[in-house]
């Protein structure tokens, strides 16, 4: 699929992440047994992935870790049906959502 994107483009990716591949399979086998078509990886896993882009600077991170800023307006508020996961990934920090932008070379 990323053949197609044309050299110089910009890809911006994002994706649960998990450093424990043991960890990464399960929770690929409890959000798919709940009806959700879902692949959780290692950011290993996903690097691989996404070999022929480039990344930008910072480079592929936590989210959380990208680029912060202070005077980013606030986020739209969480649909309510949702809620019940909001701030789950800073609860648990070995699961968290990787990615940034990269570059095809």
């Amino acid at each position: 699929m990323t053949d197609r994107a044309a050299p110089g483009s910009h890809l911006t990716f994002s994706q649960v992440a998990c450093d424990d591949p043991e960890r990464c399979a399960r929770m690929t086998e409890q959000v798919t047994a709940a009806g959700i078509p879902w692949q959780t990886r290692t950011p290993a896993q996903i690097d691989a992935l996404l070999s022929g882009f480039d990344p930008v600077e910072p480079g592929l991170c936590d989210l959380a870790d990208w680029r912060p800023m202070d005077v980013q307006p606030p986020l739209a508020p969480v649909p309510e049906e949702l809620r019940r996961y909001e701030g789950a990934s800073r609860l648990d920090r070995g699961v968290y959502e990787y990615g940034g932008v990269l570059r095809k070379r």
